[in-house]
């Protein structure tokens, strides 16, 4: 039998074993999504079922990046928002050369001027990805510090005219030849966390050399997160590799998971409010995702809070895509 004569429920199975031997092959064991749909339950067997192929049809349009893909994406960060940014000013400032030997030169010198860092702690993604966006772009590990190495703090003794010492701590930049400083993140949803980060260190880099440049690359971003970042913080630059727009939104009036929906089975109402039914008990304060996301991501190493709870919540639920928690 033909997959297009099958049953939906069976086509979009098809389609999700499919998965298995290609996007979730460094992820997910087969058969995971069995007990995932085990979730969905309800005394009416007809509900039930209903509830378990929207959430089936859900499943075959949620974004997974794997391993190969991330280091691909991190390849697209360093090239496309940081090295052609910078060759594009190069350029500029020597009457528009097109002398290749020329742009090379000046562009090893403005990466000698140049740090890569982490956005959080050391336990948090955008610290951990910087491995892979190292060795992906074969960056020597000298470009690279923590937050805590951006300043330093200088001890100053004086004397004053009555002959009364005093001392006291200066801070200041630990390399002034650095004039670049660019912060790497893996998902930007709302924007705090850069918020967080633009108040306890770039304003501090602004405030002792406000002609830095201070950059915020991610490889995800929603569009309102990034705007938000743009508008409220001192980052110079805010860009990411894959903008996530309003049509991303599972459930918003332009979603793209239901805008040229052709299966009368599949039903964007009773979808959303099963997920919010579920998505109450098992994260109440967020139902539908972090800040009313309603993502459809996740990436190798973790799931962004952003997407449906019912994907990732692991609290007397089967995840299919868990998340580990910052605790």
């Amino acid at each position: 039998m033909k997959i297009e004569t099958l049953p939906l429920y069976d086509r979009l199975i098809e389609k999700i074993l499919s998965f298995y031997a290609t996007i979730w092959k460094d992820k997910l064991p087969d058969g995971i999504h069995n007990e995932w749909l085990g979730n969905f339950k309800n005394v009416d067997d007809d509900i039930q079922q209903k509830e378990r192929l929207n959430a089936l049809f859900l499943l075959s349009k949620f974004m997974y990046f794997g391993n190969v893909e991330l280091r691909e994406l991190l390849k697209c960060v360093f090239r496309d928002l940081y090295k052609y940014r910078v060759v594009k000013k190069i350029r500029e400032d020597n009457n528009d050369t097109i002398d290749s030997v020329v742009i090379e030169q000046k562009y090893k010198e403005e990466l000698l001027k140049t740090r890569f860092l982490g956005v959080g702690n050391p336990s948090e993604s955008g610290v951990h990805i910087l491995y892979y966006f190292r060795q992906e772009n074969k960056l020597k590990k000298t470009f690279f510090i923590n937050p805590l190495d951006v300043f330093q703090n200088q001890l100053i003794k004086e004397v004053s005219n009555c002959g009364k010492e005093r001392s006291y701590y200066e801070l200041s930049l630990a390399d002034e030849n650095i004039t670049r400083y660019v912060f790497i993140d893996d998902f930007c949803g709302s924007g705090t966390q850069a918020k967080d980060y633009s108040k306890k260190i770039v304003e501090l880099i602004k405030t002792i050399n406000p002609n830095a440049e201070v950059s915020y690359l991610m490889l995800f971003g929603t569009d309102t997160g990034i705007d938000t970042i743009k508008k409220e913080t001192q980052f110079d630059f805010v860009e990411a590799v894959f903008t996530l727009d309003e049509s991303f939104k599972c459930f918003s009036e332009n979603s793209r998971y239901y805008s040229s929906n052709q299966y009368t089975e599949i039903d964007k109402d009773f979808t959303k409010q099963f997920s919010q039914k579920y998505g109450q008990v098992l994260w109440p304060a967020h139902p539908l995702g972090y800040k009313d996301c309603q993502l459809l991501l996740s990436l190798f190493h973790n799931t962004p809070d952003n997407s449906l709870p019912t994907f990732w919540c692991d609290n007397n639920w089967n995840p299919i895509f868990k998340r580990y928690h910052k605790y």
